[in-house]
């Protein structure tokens, strides 16, 4: 290979690795996910399907055509029995006659069109709700996606920071290791004061290895999440945006999509009712015929005549009794329709629930936030002055690893804190509606 040649594919390779490196927002994994989530596909497959139920309601109203054939072969030509005084016979005698050819080959061409039929008029109706229906069952996927894309997603950011806390942690521990060992060999500290470090130390690396087992199984379900095959390599952000947003909590506009299809399905529950209503009712149809039929006769006599046929008319038909069947169908609806407005009922008070909830869930989070941060702050303070004190010494070693663990456990509350505050508005754009815009 050329040094030119080799040079461009190393630049190519650096780009596409750099490509493969660039670490997502969660705002472009969401895009990610709501486009290649398989549950999305899925259900954009059932919106598809719902289209074509709906050209299949619509052939309802259009003309139809039909085209049939038929032949036989009589090895004996059935007979009648007719009178045998029509033929100058006796009075009160029969006769058995046998009409026809041995062959018969016929032809029908049938086109119909409904005049009036009320339940092809209800069924596009339907079609349409069917198709509201539809979408607002895709926007449910993709708000259950994005709740959990989002979730995970925090989750994430919170262990790869723990992850850099302890890091950070083990730093310092070092540096306090050889101070303590310097002292150790200038009998100005006990041995087992390095071996005290070094336990808390081991403790801290052990920590963090389970973290990072901890992430790599949210990376790969965050992978799955958004569709990203678990053979690509995938990196976010870990930055925690720590920014507090402001919530108005004033008469929030409600958009939730399960109060939508509850609806929509009593909407569809109303035009079933009317369509099995509509059974009482006649339909009436006009059609037209064009036949065509071929009667023949083998041998030295052969003959071979068509006889064609062609006629008009209207066809009506009224299920004038069904055995109340239809009567039975009406009830089940009618209590379909009660269940549905039981079920609104119920959703509208879950709802009222769910932002309550947020609500107070967001406001307390929002407290505990601050009061954790100022707990992070004050904890790293006391540790600084520890380690100097130690330093001095003024403070023995067990007060050092105390004032270590006392700021591992602020420093992971601070960020259990902060990931369950960024649940809690998940849960409060969820309860209004709001997890996904324009999508």
């Amino acid at each position: 290979m050329k040094r030119t040649h080799w040079y461009l594919f190393m630049i190519l390779t650096l780009t596409h690795t750099l490509a493969q490196a660039q670490e997502l927002t969660l705002e472009q994994l969401l895009n990610k996910a709501l486009a290649s989530n398989l549950n999305v596909q899925s259900a954009k497959f059932d919106e598809t399907k719902t289209e074509a139920r709906i050209a299949e309601v619509k052939a309802g109203a259009r003309p139809s055509v039909n085209l049939s054939g038929d032949y036989k072969r009589y090895l004996k030509i059935p007979g009648q029995v007719v009178p045998a005084s029509a033929f100058g016979g006796p009075e009160g005698s029969y006769q058995v006659l046998a009409f026809g050819l041995p062959y018969n080959f016929s032809t029908s061409v049938q086109a119909s069109q409904a005049l009036y039929n009320p339940s092809v008029m209800i069924g596009l109706k339907a079609a349409k709700t069917s198709r509201e229906l539809s979408a607002l069952q895709t926007r449910q996927v993709k708000e259950d996606v994005a709740y959990n894309v989002s979730a995970t997603y925090y989750n994430l950011q919170t262990t790869a920071q723990q992850m850099a806390f302890l890091r950070r942690n083990i730093v310092s521990s070092n540096r306090l290791i050889q101070i303590t060992d310097l002292l150790r060999q200038n009998q100005l500290a006990k041995g087992v004061d390095v071996d005290r470090l070094r336990l808390s130390k081991t403790a801290s690396e052990t920590q963090i290895e389970s973290l990072q087992a901890t992430y790599n199984q949210l990376l790969n379900l965050l992978k799955f999440l958004s569709g990203i095959p678990q053979s690509e390599s995938l990196q976010v952000q870990t930055v925690i945006d720590e920014t507090i947003p402001v919530v108005s909590f004033d008469a929030p506009a409600i958009n939730r999509t399960d109060l939508l299809v509850l609806d929509r399905q009593k909407a569809l529950n109303g035009l079933d009712l009317q369509n099995i209503k509509a059974g009482f009712l006649p339909t009436l149809s006009a059609y037209g015929v064009a036949n065509s039929t071929v009667f023949a006769i083998g041998g030295e006599q052969s003959y071979l005549k068509n006889v064609p046929g062609y006629w008009v008319g209207l066809q009506l038909n009224w299920n004038v009794f069904d055995g109340l069947a239809r009567k039975a169908k009406v009830t089940q609806k009618r209590l379909d329709n009660q269940k549905l407005d039981t079920q609104l009922q119920q959703t509208r008070e879950s709802i009222t629930m769910d932002i309550t909830n947020a609500q107070n869930k967001l406001l307390v989070e929002q407290r505990n936030l601050a009061t954790n941060r100022a707990q992070v702050a004050l904890a790293e303070k006391i540790y600084t002055q520890t380690q100097l004190q130690f330093k001095e010494g003024t403070v023995d070693v067990s007060e050092v690893i105390q004032t270590e663990d006392e700021l591992r456990k602020a420093q992971n509350n601070y960020l259990n804190t902060l990931v369950t505050f960024r649940t809690a508005e998940l849960d409060w754009k969820k309860a209004t509606g709001n997890l996904v815009i324009n999508q």
